[in-house]
């Protein structure tokens, strides 16, 4: 009897032993799986300070100064543009920021700014705003960097009512956004938040960059209003957007504000 059940537990454990062999029964299967380690993975866009997608993204042309109109903080956080920036990033700056600079910009950038100040009036602004705009074109025209956002059909004698257009929109902005004179946000990538790209302490900035969501069409701002909602529905408002849209992105550009290729249009 002794030896019978010596068979036993020898049978016994053979069959044990082909089964963890074959890996079923006793959880000799999942004891075999292995788990490799695959790190912690690739950090977030916030986390990364790489600008998240739906936003607006800037960089600053290296060696060149801080357009007026832009928001100082914007400016500082703002990266150095390389040849690895996306495409549909905002490029910032103008002029040379190196002493001795360029005299002649510095005198181009304050006859800009000094129009700017006269051209909200409804006596002779849009005269002055125009004349300018006849200048930029003519010497754009000129410059490789610019050529290509001079308009062909607005090198004629056609004039905007720029004016118009812009008072219309600063109000309607003001009146649809509780008073909110920031027309466009782009992500500053050191305080990974969205910030106004323009300095809205500023009369001339609001101004001049009140149709900027409604003229630049770069279909990645969130919260864009429509050129129809801007000019409050008004149809002579609207036909302005046409035919001022592609001079307001030569001006911005001009200033230091300018998107990687012209995109304006109504």
């Amino acid at each position: 009897m002794a030896l019978n059940r010596f068979r036993r537990q020898v049978h016994r454990a053979l069959a044990v032993g082909s089964l963890a062999l074959f890996g079923v029964g006793l959880g000799g299967g999942c004891a075999s799986t292995e788990f490799f380690n695959e790190g912690p993975g690739q950090p977030s866009d916030r986390a990364s300070g790489t600008v998240p997608a739906g936003s607006l993204g800037v960089c600053k042309v290296r060696d060149t100064k801080r357009p007026v109109i832009v928001d100082q903080t914007l400016w500082d956080n703002a990266r150095v543009c390389n040849s690895r920036t996306p495409r549909g990033t905002i490029r910032l700056g103008w002029g040379k920021a190196e002493a001795p600079g360029d005299p002649e910009a510095d005198k181009r950038m304050e006859s800009i700014l000094e129009t700017l100040r006269e051209s909200p009036k409804e006596e002779g602004g849009n005269d002055r705003f125009t004349a300018m705009l006849r200048k930029i074109r003519d010497a754009s025209i000129k410059d490789p960097d610019l050529r290509s956002r001079v308009s062909r059909e607005r090198v004629g004698n056609t004039v905007c009512d720029f004016t118009y257009l812009l008072n219309t929109m600063v109000k309607e902005r003001a009146r649809l956004d509780d008073g909110n004179a920031c027309s466009a946000q782009a992500y500053d990538q050191k305080q990974r938040n969205e910030k106004c790209i323009f300095d809205v302490a500023r009369s001339d900035a609001v101004w001049v960059s009140s149709a900027w969501d409604c003229v630049a069409q770069t279909n990645e701002i969130g919260d864009e209003q429509s050129c129809h909602r801007l000019c409050a529905y008004d149809d002579y408002c609207t036909r302005q957007v046409s035919c001022a849209a592609s001079d307001l992105d030569l001006l911005l550009c001009v200033m230091g504000v300018c998107l990687p290729e012209q995109r304006a249009g109504f």
